[in-house]
């Protein structure tokens, strides 16, 4: 083999191998692609459409909701928010940051919610992930109130 022919053969072959190599996602496009699904998910939440509500959660996803055990799959997620939907008057989240390391994104954020005549306000983490088809899709989501627990309990009837 010639010194030509040697070269060559070593440019198309790390030309193949760099070009197979995965790129790092950006950031904002990763991020508007989230937001984006957000807001479907807060339209969705506004017309009680549990199917768009569980859109954005991947098939294998796990939510753990305060006062309620772990949550895993998406078919359990949907009756799990069908359930707490018809609690629910009213619903509505916010990303306040965001981050994406590899095929892993992060977003945190606050709600207001009302529940019959309780207003709520909490807070929540996000874990998305990109999924084979780069989709990105929720994995595991945690959300709970702010309100101090004394709220949260029934008032002590008075001893006579």
């Amino acid at each position: 083999m010639s010194k030509l022919r040697i070269i060559q053969f070593c440019m198309v072959t790390l030309s193949v191998v760099l070009l197979s190599c995965k790129q790092p996602p950006n950031i904002e496009e990763v991020r508007k692609e989230v937001e984006e699904a957000d807001a479907r998910q807060n339209k969705a939440f506004a017309t009680k459409d549990i199917a768009g509500m569980t859109a954005n959660y991947a098939d294998d996803a796990t939510i753990l909701p305060q006062h309620s055990p772990i949550i895993t799959g998406q078919k359990n997620i949907e009756a799990s928010f069908k359930e707490m939907s018809s609690m629910m008057n009213e619903f509505n989240f916010s990303m306040t940051s965001f981050d994406v390391s590899g095929d892993l994104a992060y977003e945190i954020g606050t709600f207001t919610a009302v529940f019959g005549s309780v207003a709520d306000t909490g807070k929540y983490v996000t874990v998305w992930k990109r999924q084979d088809n780069g989709k990105w899709m929720i994995v595991a989501d945690i959300f709970n109130t702010s309100l101090p627990p004394t709220m949260m309990t029934a008032p002590e009837t008075k001893k006579k």
